[in-house]
């Protein structure tokens, strides 16, 4: 009986961490990140030194974050995911893509935040077929 109360009480938290990681990866989580990361980039930011500077930074950084980790394994996605930004292109350029995206489609902001991501660069910066 003791077995069975442990096996459905791993089996409830194990759910529950799956909901809330599926959470933390959705749109409206990374929304307010990318918004940070947008203001720093156009130069809306508090002085250096102050806790609002640290507290916008560590908001922006999980946008900053998933944006390099799209850029650096880009070449991997399928074709239809397939983005080809110009030579040279920064996470800095990325952000101001994937927040209007963002902000131009809420209806979409609970679906998962990397596949919107590779969806508005993709559509930014299409490859020529």
């Amino acid at each position: 009986m003791i077995k069975y109360w442990f096996g459905a009480i791993a089996a409830a938290v194990a759910g529950t961490q799956a909901c809330a990681q599926s959470d933390a990866n959705s749109g409206q989580t990374f929304y307010p990140s990318c918004l940070a990361a947008a203001d720093i980039i156009q130069g809306k930011h508090p002085a250096a030194d102050s806790p609002d500077a640290a507290k916008q930074l560590n908001q922006a950084a999980l946008c900053f974050g998933a944006l390099t980790a799209i850029m650096n394994v880009e070449q991997y996605f399928r074709p239809d995911y397939a983005m080809c930004p110009p030579d040279g292109t920064k996470v800095a350029q990325m952000v101001p893509v994937v927040t209007a995206f963002l902000k131009n489609h809420p209806e979409r902001l609970r679906e998962n935040f990397h596949q919107l991501a590779v969806t508005a660069l993709a559509d930014a910066w299409p490859c020529s077929k």
